[in-house]
C-alpha cells in the first residue's frame, strides 16, 4: 500500500505539460478525408494540441511537385486544404519533409503500399527550390508571424537504410544540409531541425551525436533535435530473423534522459529536443494497442519525463492510417487513441487524464501526481503492469485477438492510503475511473461478444461505453482520508475544489 500524505496549503511547483504540444497521424493525404478531419476536430475539442506532424507532405497523393517538359510545376491546392483545416482547429504543423516526389527521385526505392519514395533528390538545386518554394507560399497565405511558429523536420527515419532512406548517413546530412541553407534562404528564423532517426537502443538515439557532430563541423542551423523513442528490442528467433521485444518499463525515460544529456554536452545544450514519434510499439498491427494498458502506460511515461523533452508526439490519433494498407478489424492493434469507427480506446483516455492535470505539481511517486489547477487539488493513481519476461523477450504466442492481457505481469490492485490535510470549508469530490470493466471500449467490445462488423446502432452503443466512471461526493472536514483502490491497467483522478 502506498500512502499520499498532502497538506492542501503546500505550495507547488509550475510545469510544463509537454504532452499537450504534438500529435501525429499516418501521412499528409489522409488528412483530406472527412472521417480523419472530424476525429481530429473532436480530439481537438476534447484535448487540444499545439502542433501535428506526419509523413508525405510531398508524396504523389498531394500532387505538389511534378515535371513538365524538364521544368517544376508546383500546384499547392490540396496542401492549403489541409493547412487551412489545421489552423482553422487551432493546430500548426511539425513539418516532416517528405518522401521524394516521383519526378525528382533518383531511383525507384519505396516504403509502405503507397509507395513514399525513399531515394535523394535526383537534383539538390530542384530540391531547394521546392523547399524554398512550399515556405514562401505557406508564408504568403498564412503569414511571415504565423510561420515562423511552425517546425520544419528534415526526412524521416533516415538511419533506417532502405526502410527509409535509400542511401547513406553522409548523404542524408548533405540532404539536411541543402534543406536547412533552403530554409533559412527565405528566412533565417524559421525552425529547421532533424535527424528524425528511429527507436533507440538501451538510450542511445540512432544518428543524434553524428548530426550533430556534423552540423557543428560544417556550421549548420540546427534550431531543433528529433528522434522517435519506441520502447522496443530486436532478440533474434532460432532462425536468425528479428522479433519485436520490449525493454522494462524505464526505457522511454532511459531514452529522454541520454537525448538530454548529449545535447547539454553539445553546443546545441538549451535547444529544443522533439520526439516526434512514441508509442508502445512501431506496429500497426500490434494487439496491445487497444487494451487497457495503454491508459496507465501513457500517463506512467508522461509524467516521469516531465522536464526532460519539450515534445513527445503519440503516433497516432487515429487508426484511419495506411502505411501496411488499412487494418482489417474493427480492433486491429492500430496506432491510433481513436480507431477507424471513432471509439476513442484506453490510449486516448491517457492523454484525457493528462490534459486535465493543472500546471503546478505538489508532489509525486512511483504511481501518482499530486497536481493543483486553480484552486483544485488534484491526487492521479495509476496501476500499470509491464509486460512479461517471455513476452518482453519476443514471444508472442500469447497474444490473441480475443485475449490479450496474459502478454502483461498479473498485478493485484493497487491500493493508495490517502489522507489530504489543511482544508476548510466545503469541498466536491469528483473521482473519474478507467480500467478494463470501466471505459475501456476494447473490453466493452469483447463483453459485447466481439462483432467483427458494427452497425451505426452498435458504434453508438460502444462510444457511451467509452471514457471514464464518473463518481461525486461532498466533504466538509478539515482532513480528507480514504483508501483508493486502483485496478490493473487502470488509471483513476479524485478532484477536490472548494464550494465557498
Amino acid at each position: 500500500m502506498s500512502e499520499i500524505k498532502i497538506d492542501a496549503n503546500l505550495p507547488g511547483q509550475p510545469i510544463v505539460p509537454f504532452w499537450k504540444k504534438c500529435i501525429a497521424a499516418g501521412r499528409a493525404a489522409e488528412g483530406l478525408r472527412a472521417e480523419w478531419r472530424g476525429q481530429l476536430r473532436e480530439v481537438q475539442k476534447e484535448l487540444g494540441f499545439e502542433y501535428i506532424r506526419f509523413h508525405g507532405i510531398f508524396h504523389e497523393d498531394m500532387m505538389i511537385y511534378h515535371e513538365e517538359d524538364g521544368q517544376p510545376i508546383f500546384n499547392w491546392q490540396y496542401l492549403d486544404s489541409l493547412f487551412d483545416f489545421l489552423l482553422e482547429i487551432n493546430l500548426r504543423p511539425l513539418l516532416e519533409l517528405s518522401f521524394m516526389p516521383y519526378d525528382l527521385a533518383s531511383g525507384e526505392a519505396y516504403v509502405f503500399w503507397w509507395k513514399g519514395n525513399i531515394t535523394p533528390p535526383k537534383d539538390y538545386d530542384r530540391w531547394a527550390e521546392l523547399v524554398k518554394a512550399l515556405v514562401r507560399h505557406c508564408r504568403e497565405r498564412y503569414g511571415q508571424q504565423e510561420v515562423l511558429k511552425w517546425y520544419f523536420e528534415v526526412w524521416n527515419e533516415p538511419n533506417l537504410i532502405n526502410g527509409f532512406w535509400s542511401a547513406t548517413m553522409e548523404e542524408y546530412f548533405k540532404l539536411y544540409e541543402v534543406t536547412a541553407k533552403a530554409i533559412k534562404a527565405v528566412d533565417t528564423r524559421l525552425r529547421v531541425g532533424g535527424p528524425a532517426s528511429s527507436d533507440s537502443s538501451a538510450g542511445k538515439a540512432p544518428w543524434v551525436e553524428e548530426f550533430i557532430a556534423f552540423c557543428t563541423a560544417h556550421n549548420l542551423p540546427v534550431d531543433f533535435i528529433s528522434t522517435h523513442p519506441y520502447p522496443n528490442r530486436y532478440p533474434l528467433d532460432k532462425d536468425g530473423k528479428p522479433m519485436m521485444g520490449y525493454r522494462d518499463e524505464d526505457s522511454t525515460w532511459v531514452d529522454m534522459q541520454h537525448v538530454r544529456e548529449t545535447m547539454d554536452a553539445s553546443c546545441y545544450k538549451g535547444f529544443e529536443i522533439h520526439l516526434t514519434e512514441w508509442n508502445a510499439s512501431p506496429s500497426p498491427h500490434d494487439l496491445v494497442h487497444d487494451t487497457a494498458f495503454m491508459a496507465p502506460f501513457v500517463v506512467m511515461n508522461n509524467l516521469k519525463c516531465l522536464g526532460l523533452v519539450d515534445s513527445l508526439a503519440f503516433w497516432t490519433f487515429t487508426d484511419v492510417f495506411e502505411e501496411s494498407r488499412a487494418g482489417d478489424t474493427i480492433f486491429h492493434g492500430g496506432f491510433g487513441l481513436v480507431n477507424a469507427q471513432g471509439l476513442k480506446k484506453a490510449s486516448y483516455y491517457g492523454y484525457w487524464f493528462l490534459f486535465h492535470l493543472g500546471e503546478e505539481k505538489i508532489l509525486s511517486g512511483k504511481d501518482y501526481f499530486v497536481a493543483r489547477k486553480g484552486e483544485k487539488l488534484q491526487v492521479l493513481c495509476w496501476n500499470y503492469c509491464h509486460y512479461t519476461e517471455g513476452f518482453s523477450a519476443g514471444h508472442r504466442a500469447k497474444l490473441k485477438e480475443y485475449n490479450r492481457y496474459d502478454v502483461f505481469v498479473k498485478n493485484k490492485p493497487s491500493e493508495f492510503e490517502l489522507s489530504i490535510t489543511g482544508l476548510r470549508g466545503k469541498y466536491k469530490v469528483t473521482e473519474y475511473r478507467l480500467d478494463r470493466r470501466h471505459g475501456s471500449v476494447f473490453d466493452a467490445w469483447l463483453d459485447y461478444g466481439a462483432p467483427t462488423n458494427l452497425s451505426a446502432e452498435e458504434v453508438e452503443f460502444l462510444k457511451r461505453k467509452a471514457g471514464p466512471e464518473l463518481s461525486l461526493g461532498y466533504h466538509d472536514k478539515e482532513t480528507y482520508s480514504r483508501t483508493v483502490t486502483v485496478q490493473p491497467h487502470g488509471v483513476t483522478l479524485i478532484e477536490i475544489q472548494p464550494l465557498e
